[in-house]
């Protein structure tokens, strides 16, 4: 346990947040937008995203170790997701959670021999990569950044934490609702290079006219409540930059304690004619 292609994108700017058009297949459109900022108290962002256009990717890494060892896991990850994705998308038949958990895999593997350098010692990352295939969303994600999706004003979590807290709230010590005061320390319980071999979880959805995805690292999860998250996402879902602003500016408002980053992504069927 740990604490806590030229057509692709990676956003860990705080002032820079850009709107992107992705075509993910031929019958389906998504708009997208993403945001990452240090918070108010950490010196370096750990952070990593990476939108891959070609592969139709979205890839978070929230990466963890000491001096820039997290960084360069994370880098490391939203870097070999992607290639090792569509190197196995593109030459088999295999399907997409079978060919997104291999890419983590491989990304495992190489972080895993870069921590044996002193430097990196001890370092890993979260992950959370999701392919869109015309209304078809595929996940594979390990550790604790989410992934929330946003149907007909209800917000709902997709991901599971693999976290010790998130052992405990399963259990029943706590509540979700009051596992936020519990005042614990982050350990995840999973990520990329912490071990030789990984545990990766995969998940599926359809996606419906007008689902809102939203990606995010503990930095939101955090410390801003679901509650929160739904209301800022209700209010202002018509602008995806300015709410990943948004709600980057409520974690810095509770605190900053962490490096927070969010992606938002809104679908869309093809309109004929």
């Amino acid at each position: 346990m740990r604490s806590k292609n030229d057509n692709s994108v990676a956003k860990n700017d705080a002032a820079v947040s850009e709107i992107h058009s992705l075509v993910a297949g031929s019958r389906s459109h998504l708009s997208l937008a993403a945001q990452s900022d240090c918070g108010r108290r950490r010196k370096v962002n750990q952070d990593r995203l990476k939108i891959d256009v070609e592969t139709a990717l979205v890839v978070i890494a929230d990466g963890m170790g000491g001096h820039r060892a997290g960084e360069v896991a994370a880098q490391i990850a939203v870097d070999c997701i992607p290639e090792h994705f569509a190197q196995s998308y593109g030459d088999s038949a295999h399907a997409a959670a079978e060919c997104l958990k291999f890419a983590l895999e491989q990304a495992n593997a190489a972080i895993f021999a870069q921590a044996l350098a002193p430097e990196n010692k001890g370092m890993g990352t979260t992950a959370i990569a999701a392919h869109f295939s015309d209304n078809q969303l595929t996940i594979a994600h390990i550790g604790d950044s989410r992934l929330y999706l946003f149907r007909q004003g209800s917000l709902e979590q997709l991901t599971h934490d693999h976290s010790l807290l998130q052992e405990l709230i399963d259990d029943g010590f706590y509540t979700e609702r009051s596992s936020r005061s519990t005042g614990m320390g982050h350990v995840v319980t999973r990520a990329l290079g912490i071990k030789a071999t990984s545990q990766v979880d995969t998940l599926h959805c359809t996606l419906q006219e007008g689902d809102l995805l939203l990606f995010c690292t503990d930095g939101l999860s955090d410390l801003v409540a679901d509650w929160q998250i739904s209301d800022t996402l209700r209010e202002f879902e018509g602008d995806l930059a300015d709410t990943c602003r948004l709600l980057i500016n409520h974690a810095n408002r509770n605190g900053g304690r962490d490096n927070v980053s969010v992606v938002l992504a809104r679908y869309s069927a093809a309109r004929e004619g």
